[in-house]
């Protein structure tokens, strides 16, 4: 099992020099965010350190525990940009948001395909699935809302774990747990992180017969901006009714549906 090692927090004892340093690397930190916030664009480190009037090596420390803690993301030139998890955040708000931008596409696939199409969106420290549309055909792979996902063998979990930090992508495993659920059920550390590498090299998660015997998955992550996945959707089906060309065509149809979700996503007003 992956472990998460956590350091517990010093008491404080008072007012003193450190408690002075604690406070202004906390403004510091929060006017990095309003910094970001406000730009259009990712930033990179030197422009950032700039505009707080802060030097490279402090700002480096501070962009560093904001990605960790999710408030940052950092895309794939290496610059920083608004994360998932912001001050105020209001995550009912926002999958209400996805789920509307998602009705179109999962519509499409589930008229298309006659197969279930589901969506999920990243939480605070799990995943959870927001909207289903169930396959018409009396022999399905059926889901429902508010099911939490195991991170490393749904193919919705792999899609969203593979683009998070390291860090976060361990926590998501910690909090969950490895369990076995069929007999292809991967749960060694080592194999569960290589699969997710091969979900980001590809683009796409595939999970077969991992969680239930006989059901196989294709997801996609929901790229908002740049590198920024906290959802992705997924189209699921019996494997009897995986055909080649099946097992060729529909990844592409999910990965363009998530494409097509994040422009949405990207041109609502920011909301958290």
């Amino acid at each position: 099992m992956l472990s998460v090692k956590t350091r517990s927090a010093a008491k404080p004892k008072g007012a003193s020099a450190s408690s002075h340093v604690s406070s202004r690397a906390l403004a510091k930190g929060l006017e990095i965010l309003d910094i970001l916030g406000a730009a259009s664009h990712a930033m990179a480190l030197g422009d950032i350190s700039s505009a707080a009037k802060l030097g490279k090596p402090s700002t480096f420390r501070l962009l560093q525990t904001l990605r960790v803690l999710r408030y940052i993301q950092q895309d794939e030139q290496g610059n920083y940009l608004r994360g998932a998890r912001m001050p105020g955040d209001t995550t009912n708000t926002w999958v209400q948001a996805l789920v509307l931008a998602a009705t179109e596409e999962m519509a499409r696939l589930n008229a298309d395909l006659a197969e279930t199409v589901s969506l999920a969106a990243l939480m605070e420290d799990h995943i959870r699935v927001v909207h289903t549309l169930e396959s018409p055909q009396n022999i399905r792979m059926s889901n429902y809302p508010r099911r939490i996902l195991p991170p490393y063998a749904s193919s919705l979990g792999k899609a969203i774990t593979a683009y998070q930090a390291p860090e976060h992508a361990q926590v998501l495993i910690q909090v969950y747990g490895l369990y076995v659920f069929t007999p292809k059920t991967i749960t060694q550390p080592m194999m569960v992180r290589e699969d997710l590498e091969r979900t980001r090299e590809r683009g796409y998660a595939c999970e077969m017969e991992e969680t239930v015997l006989g059901g196989c998955c294709f997801g996609a992550p929901i790229h908002e901006h740049g590198e920024v996945v906290r959802a992705a959707i997924s189209v699921s089906l019996p494997h009897s009714r995986l055909t080649k060309e099946a097992e060729k065509s529909i990844p592409r149809r999910v990965v363009h549906a998530a494409e097509e979700i994040g422009k949405r996503l990207a041109s609502l007003p920011a909301k958290g």
